[in-house]
């Protein structure tokens, strides 16, 4: 039955437009990769040339959305911690975040992550790893207001050596108010849309979601100023300007010595480059 459909005119016709528009698709992702690259190159080609090489020459995707993989398993190499603890909101399936490289290494840690059929993908994904104790996964919209009570009601771990956040419009109100967990490195998502001296943040509305414009999260300048008060240093940025790193003062001082100037350190937003381009 399906030779003979296959063999009417006016179907022929349309399977092979089809299968035409997909190759022109491949070709086109195709090539959006090799410029990804190539300006991936000359970026980090002139950043090493400047002396701020670091963290872009150690950009790596493996899960990550970026490059947020390579930089992590470089940091934590200078702290010689091979298998430590995280704890990572806004998680998704588990197919994409900035944990699921280290939960695969050995680590431990907590997925926290509001969608419930997201969390059901990612029971069910990562079963042998719920198994064993290494993960456990929360499903619970995280506001600011209910932050510290939520870790504290599920026993999350007060000191853990990685924390990643990234929610959206709530991610740095989020964070300004976690006080009941201290974390030696912190990767947050911020709004790079604005130059890095600036000082803008989205205002917080309970349930509000990203409309796709530059109202997103906070800037940069925000960020820094949260991380100080939680004793925390900006290491640097990512080449897409989506996630800054940040490490305990102590950390920063014995093992990111400052050699360039803090808005050195800042990366725009090049939503071109992100490592999926339909993402």
């Amino acid at each position: 039955m399906k030779n003979f459909i296959k063999k009417i005119p006016g179907i022929r016709w349309f399977l092979d437009i089809r299968r035409e528009l997909a190759l022109i698709r491949f070709q086109l992702t195709k090539q959006t990769r090799i410029q990804q690259h190539i300006f991936r190159e000359q970026l980090i080609s002139r950043k090493t040339e400047s002396g701020s090489g670091f963290p872009a020459t150690h950009e790596q995707q493996t899960f990550s959305q970026n490059g947020e993989d390579g930089i992590l398993l470089e940091i934590f190499s200078r702290l010689g911690i091979s298998k430590g603890t995280f704890l990572e909101i806004g998680t998704g399936d588990g197919n994409e975040n900035n944990t699921r490289l280290l939960l695969e290494l050995g680590w431990s840690g907590i997925w926290i992550e509001g969608d419930e059929t997201s969390c059901l993908t990612a029971r069910n994904n990562f079963a042998e790893f719920i198994d064993s104790g290494s993960l456990r996964i929360i499903n619970a919209y995280v506001t600011p207001d209910d932050i510290d009570d939520l870790l504290n009601r599920e026993g999350v771990p007060k000191e853990v050596d990685l924390l990643s956040l990234d929610i959206d419009m709530d991610t740095h109100h989020v964070w300004e108010n976690m006080n009941s967990l201290e974390a030696k490195i912190a990767v947050v998502e911020y709004n790079g849309f604005f130059p890095s001296p600036a000082k803008w943040k989205s205002k917080y509305v309970p349930g509000g979601k990203w409309d796709g414009t530059y109202k997103v999260g906070a800037t940069l300048g925000v960020l820094t100023e949260i991380a100080t008060t939680k004793r925390l240093r900006h290491l640097g940025c990512e080449l897409t300007g989506t996630n800054a790193f940040f490490g305990s003062i102590e950390i920063a001082e014995e093992h990111f010595p400052k050699t360039i100037q803090e808005k050195d350190l800042f990366e725009p937003a090049r939503h071109f480059l992100l490592n999926d381009p339909e993402h």
